[in-house]
């Protein structure tokens, strides 16, 4: 049994078997080429200062208070973050072969703008962005992000900035499906990883420059439509009660019995409702309901299953008790929450066990895998 006590601020990976060839975190991936206000790298659970020209190395945390910050890759696609955002470098290999390369970005929170690079060192097919709620697959082009406090993801593609023509298209996935995005502006909203992501939408009068957290606080009157939309399809409200007329019932005019009579030697007329005895009884019957009891903790507590991961505890997406934010990524299972300190523990695939949380908001044990529990995590918040 592996057992690990956490305190306020995780970042924990858990594997079974940790086996890394050809790749060295220490060797550099990109560097900070403009930064302003407050702004810092987290390494090896350590803050850096980060001057212009300081190196980015793979699984460093970027995050911006009231700063900016704009990172270059190797094959100088450009990573450039508004305040208050956070993002987090998962994946980034540079192979001989383009073909054999690999990108891989977490946004976890805040606005942040990216852009591809040249082609000649990564296959732009094998870079990926995410977001708490989506997947971006990208072919060569450049959009933005923003994402708010509990994980809902905004997604806009952005024009070419010379001719002004679409940059590419992107797509964006979750569970619940998936939109592609090709033209200038176009977007789609993801509210929850197991919600489909919003039709397309196309927003007018508005510059890359224009695109920063203020999305999340007052969106574009065509995100918010879309939002009002994908609400009321989903709640079925398309037709409410006041838009029934009641005056146009007109039942009592048909003749319920006049296409059975002809094939039946009865009609329900010549039934007797009362011939049934209503004297049943109860002893004989509880021992049937007691063979037949089902147990509603087991329907209340299984939450779902994705693959071969099933969750007792929680659900799958955001969870609003305990505010964890739960997903499948690449095959492993993540835990996400950012409550008075930030908390992601990534449970390598395979992997059974129990992770309990003590924090001033939420007390509570959640469950994971199908196998013998081998892993048990304990977060105490200490103030």
């Amino acid at each position: 049994m592996q057992s690990f006590r956490l305190i306020k601020k995780i970042h924990l990976t858990i594997l079974s078997t940790l086996l890394i060839s050809g790749i060295s975190f220490a060797n550099p991936i990109g560097d900070i080429v403009e930064q302003s206000g407050n702004g810092y790298i987290t390494r090896d659970n350590e803050q850096l200062d980060n001057p212009v020209g300081t190196e980015i190395v793979l699984k460093d945390e970027a995050q911006t208070v009231n700063g900016r910050m704009k990172i270059v890759f190797l094959d100088n696609e450009v990573l450039d973050m508004t305040e208050h955002t956070y993002a987090y470098i998962d994946e980034a290999y540079y192979d001989p072969d383009p073909n054999l390369s690999k990108m891989s970005i977490q946004m976890v929170q805040g606005t942040a703008r990216f852009t591809s690079g040249l082609g000649n060192r990564i296959n732009k097919a094998n870079v990926n962005v995410s977001t708490p709620t989506a997947q971006i697959s990208i072919k060569g082009t450049d959009f933005t992000t923003t994402v708010d406090e509990i994980g809902r993801s905004l997604v806009i593609l952005l024009p070419d900035e010379e001719t002004g023509e679409t940059s590419g298209e992107i797509e964006v996935s979750n569970l619940g499906g998936s939109v592609i995005l090709n033209q200038p502006y176009q977007a789609t909203v993801v509210a929850t990883l197991d919600t489909p992501p919003t039709s397309v939408l196309t927003i007018s009068n508005i510059t890359p420059n224009m695109i920063d957290n203020m999305f999340i606080v007052n969106p574009p009157p065509e995100v918010k439509q879309a939002l009002e939309e994908d609400y009321r399809d989903e709640q079925n409200q398309d037709q409410g009660i006041l838009d029934v007329d009641f005056l146009e019932f007109n039942e009592l005019e048909t003749d319920a019995l006049a296409d059975t009579t002809e094939d039946l030697e009865f009609s329900e007329l010549d039934i007797d409702f009362l011939d049934v005895d209503f004297l049943t009884d109860l002893l004989d019957v509880v021992p049937e309901l007691e063979r037949t009891t089902v147990q509603l903790r087991d329907v209340q507590e299984s939450a779902g299953q994705i693959g071969n991961i099933d969750l007792i505890g929680a659900a799958f997406g955001f969870n609003k008790d305990s505010q964890y934010n739960v997903f499948v990524r690449d095959g492993d299972l993540v835990f996400f929450r950012n409550v008075n300190g930030l908390i992601e523990i990534i449970i390598a695939s395979g992997n059974s066990g129990t992770l309990e949380t003590n924090v001033e908001s939420y007390q509570g044990i959640i469950e994971f895998g199908n196998g013998d529990k081998n892993i048990e995590i304990v977060i105490t918040q200490q103030n």
